[in-house]
């Protein structure tokens, strides 16, 4: 072992790397759920207010505004599919996350148990190497 870093100590950092992976994995997914829910509201505004205006129309406007309609809600089912599949998503990286975190939170109480171990065995091989003392 190079320099008196012990295998536990390792591991938690190991752990650590993983946890900071996993929270940016988490962040990245909200910032894009966000994203996609944002795009959903104005989506839904957008379907909300179309309408075929009173009055005379012509085959051409209604036809028009036919398509746009459909494309309109195509563009919100699709988006609203991937807001439901990147919540999901969020939920699963949020669970790894916790995993990580408590997995990183044991391998730092064994790292610091270890050193613990070493340090009163270095203190005992000291004390046992040092000549009695006498009372006087």
């Amino acid at each position: 072992m190079a320099r008196g870093k012990s295998l536990f100590h390792r591991f938690a950092l190991k752990q650590k790397l993983a946890l900071v992976r996993k929270t940016k994995a988490v962040k990245t997914l909200q910032d894009e759920l966000d994203r996609a829910a944002g795009v959903r509201d104005q989506l839904a505004e957008m379907a909300s207010g179309m309408s075929v205006p009173e009055g005379e129309t012509t085959i051409r406007h209604l036809r028009s505004a036919s398509w746009y309609g459909n494309q309109v809600h195509e563009q919100l089912k699709t988006i609203s599919n991937r807001a439901e599949f990147l919540s999901e998503e969020v939920a699963s990286h949020r669970r790894d996350a916790a995993k990580a975190r408590h997995q990183h939170s044991r391998a730092v109480e064994r790292s610091e148990a270890d050193d613990l171990a070493r340090q009163l065995a270095r203190e005992a091989r000291f004390e046992a190497s040092m000549p009695p003392r006498r009372r006087g």
